[in-house]
């Protein structure tokens, strides 16, 4: 995992995924954030927030502006691995895993789609949160429940900022398991209609940003046009670095 735009950040699919095997395997606790253009941009104005996310285990990279930028300052090819695509890989996988976040309507959709898909559900336990501001949660509570499951894995979807500040606190209550920062995954496994994935024209042209943008023009514009204001600053930052 190298260091990029000050953040960590692993590019190479397979190596990330064997860390995350690696820490399941050993009954390691930790978390993995996937880190798009909002991330970087809340990193860059929030040097708490940037702690939790250089504190994790490993961190995907999940903006196709931020690998072509850093593999063109760097001279290398790097390619993203999205929430979606990181979910999508590893629920399939025969991991206990716990679902905790979103709404209980989105829950209940995504556990029928399991099932539709003839996954084990014996490995699998679903829990929605309420609308609390980060502090406002009690953490045992959650915790003594995901200790009762002893999960492999904790997919959390509350949304960045928010989540990742969450698995911080809830890490140090929890015995066991990866803590996943996961964003609108489980939405876009169900492909709900305000969360869907942009064709794959707008993915290989990296243009995703651009399709989400139109599907929630206030809440995703205001996020793009956030990390656009940082873009020179943290191009010069790392052309700098290098030299």
């Amino acid at each position: 995992m190298g260091v990029y735009f000050n953040i960590n950040l692993e590019f190479n699919h397979n190596v990330l995924l064997h860390k995350v095997e690696d820490s399941i395997k050993s009954r390691q606790k930790g978390y993995v954030c996937v880190v798009d253009g909002n991330v970087l941009a809340t990193t860059h104005q929030d040097d708490s927030y940037k702690k939790i996310i250089n504190g994790s285990i490993v961190n995907a990279c999940d903006g196709s502006s931020i690998a072509i930028l850093a593999g063109l300052i760097h001279h290398e090819r790097f390619t993203t691995f999205t929430g979606p695509e990181l979910f999508t890989e590893l629920v399939s996988k025969n991991y206990k895993q716990y679902f905790l976040g979103n709404t209980e309507e989105n829950l209940n959709t995504l556990k029928t789609k399991f099932e539709e898909e003839s996954f084990n559900m014996e490995l699998f336990k679903f829990q929605s949160l309420p609308f609390k501001s980060v502090e406002d949660f009690d953490y045992n509570i959650i915790a003594k429940d995901i200790n009762d499951f002893l999960p492999d894995i904790v997919w959390v979807s509350l949304g960045a900022p928010k989540q990742e500040r969450f698995i911080s606190k809830l890490l140090p209550e929890i015995k066991q398991g990866v803590l996943f920062a996961i964003g609108a995954a489980f939405n876009l496994y169900i492909n709900d209609d305000c969360n869907k994935r942009a064709p794959v024209i707008f993915r290989k042209m990296h243009l995703e940003w651009i399709y989400r943008i139109c599907q929630e023009p206030k809440r995703v514009g205001k996020r793009a046009l956030n990390y656009l204001k940082i873009i020179p600053v943290i191009v010069m930052n790392e052309l700098r670095k290098g030299k």
